[in-house]
């Protein structure tokens, strides 16, 4: 009896044990941050984790991403965010898409920002309660999706620095040569990565909360009459260019250009007699020839 007691004792203190703790469980590709709380406690950072971890039932854990994540800007579904615009040299209006690969700074070694204020859980203490805590995107169980105020976050802050960096370099040049040149858009695209970290930083206190590892733009899209113009010009050039070999060949034909226009007219002939336009009706020798259209 004695027995069966002690070993209810040691389960009922198990279970209160268990009810009376939170699991801090992240996944291989997060860290959590816990804070205190409760009716004894003040609401401060705890520590990082990223391992599982038992800790008291009234604090409370955030999961971010530790990884490389997408951010996207374009049409369609699934997207980030709607296409960004910028103005080109020659002030017209183009339409941005494209993605941003970033890595969220989870650095929890202690740090002092520009401000003086020391952050325990460093830059990714600083990153949940200046930023994503005010837009409650962290999820407060591991494994699970980020919440919707993540993707107004990235729109924020990476989109908005994003669309910065896009219109000043956009304003280099014509956007003609963004849309049909490759080398230019291939720098504007480089030049794009070289100063989105800046200005991201400009927006996070000139820390680095978010490093940026590649941007990659699409052909920037282009007014409907932009496109119509480019096409007339295209082919006003083809003209030229057959009109060009046209004018060469009758310089060398025999008999020079008169003889050049006579062989085409008996070309055209040859065409329309082959596609059944004209009726050549056989006539005795010496006899006018009739060539008549059929009707």
């Amino acid at each position: 009896m004695t027995r069966r007691l002690s070993a209810l004792s040691l389960f009922a203190a198990t279970a209160a044990l268990l009810t009376g703790c939170s699991i801090a469980n992240p996944t291989s590709s997060e860290v959590s941050l816990q804070y205190g709380a409760g009716p004894f406690d003040s609401r401060k950072f705890v520590e990082c984790e990223t391992d599982r971890d038992v800790s008291d039932v009234n604090d409370d854990h955030y999961y971010y991403p530790n990884g490389q994540r997408d951010f996207t800007f374009g049409d369609g579904d699934g997207i980030d965010s709607a296409p960004l615009t910028s103005t080109t040299q020659d002030s017209q209006e183009i339409k941005v898409n494209g993605t941003v690969k970033f890595t969220l700074t989870t650095d929890c070694t202690e740090f002092t920002d520009p401000t003086g204020k020391v952050w325990p859980g460093g830059k990714l203490q600083m990153f949940h309660e200046l930023i994503a805590y005010k837009y409650d995107a962290a999820p407060t169980d591991g494994g699970e999706q980020m919440k919707p105020g993540w993707t107004a976050l990235l729109r924020n802050y990476v989109g908005a620095a994003l669309d910065r960096a896009t219109d000043n370099e956009a304003l280099k040049y014509p956007w003609q040569k963004l849309y049909t040149d490759a080398q230019s858009k291939a720098k504007w695209e480089k030049d794009v990565l070289a100063q989105l970290p800046e200005v991201l930083k400009s927006l996070t206190q000139g820390v680095d909360l978010i490093t940026i590892n590649s941007v990659l733009l699409q052909k920037p899209g282009i007014q409907p009459g932009l496109v119509q113009g480019l096409t007339d010009k295209q082919a006003a050039e083809l003209r030229s260019q057959a009109a060009d070999v046209d004018k060469q060949a009758a310089a060398n034909f025999p008999g020079g250009i008169p003889g050049y226009q006579a062989y085409q007219q008996q070309q055209a002939v040859n065409e329309a007699i082959k596609s059944g336009k004209v009726q050549v009706l056989p006539v005795p020798q010496g006899s006018p020839i009739m060539v008549s259209p059929n009707k």
